[in-house]
């Protein structure tokens, strides 16, 4: 395997040229080359409330932004999680941190470990993993970084007083699933504090939002 410090200068160019905005900037960039996305939202968010069964992508492209696909090598799908089902599944591990876009602020996400992901399924023979998103952005993410720095993809994150007081959050409640907004509903985050300081903004792209598969490869 490469080492976690080995960045493509291809990977570095998407950094610089994309990835240094506000993330409110970046989501609203990225919702305008995936216009499909929001099309898909009000169903999404209404089948959550209901626990009603979401419809699933085509095996080799997951299309469906409500579902998070684990593939083989050639795309097949080896596992289709929903938000829910990501939790039923698999323990739930807590990662507070700052990001790229927080300027300074921690948050406080919660979801699967990636890692533990790739162990299930058995996928970790292979140097990369390949991360798409709904966009169709797409970027690799070596196996030495997951190793490393042990990310995970976020599915939730804490409630704030903001979000109690307009209601996003009832009173009572401790976390919120991931929005499209918040980047969700999937979303891989990394311990900032942890990564060389070379990858802000060089390998921002491995923050990747609206994750809809990942599978290895070379």
């Amino acid at each position: 395997m490469g080492s976690a410090l080995d960045i493509k200068k291809t990977e570095k160019s998407l950094a610089k040229a994309g990835t240094e905005e506000p993330f409110p900037a970046v989501i609203a960039n990225r919702k305008q080359r995936a216009p499909r996305i929001w099309k898909y939202a009000a169903l999404f968010f209404a089948a959550l409330s209901i626990g009603a069964p979401l419809w699933c992508g085509a095996a080799a492209a997951n299309d469906d932004p409500a579902v998070i696909q684990i593939q083989d090598a050639s795309g097949s799908p080896l596992g289709t999680f929903t938000q829910e089902q990501l939790k039923q599944q698999f323990p739930m591990r807590d990662l507070v941190t700052e990001t790229p876009w927080t300027n300074g602020v921690k948050v406080h996400f919660r979801g699967p470990s990636l890692q533990e992901m790739i162990a299930k399924y058995k996928i970790g023979d292979k140097a990369n993993l390949e991360v798409a998103a709904y966009d169709n952005f797409i970027v690799k993410v070596t196996m030495d970084e997951v190793v490393e720095f042990a990310p995970v993809i976020a599915i939730e994150r804490a409630c704030t007083d903001a979000d109690k007081q307009s209601g996003a959050c009832a009173k009572d409640q401790d976390f919120k699933p991931l929005s499209l907004d918040d980047g969700g509903p999937f979303y891989i985050v990394w311990p900032l504090s942890k990564l060389p300081k070379p990858y802000v903004p060089a390998r921002n792209t491995i923050w990747v939002w609206f994750v809809t598969s990942i599978r290895p490869v070379d």
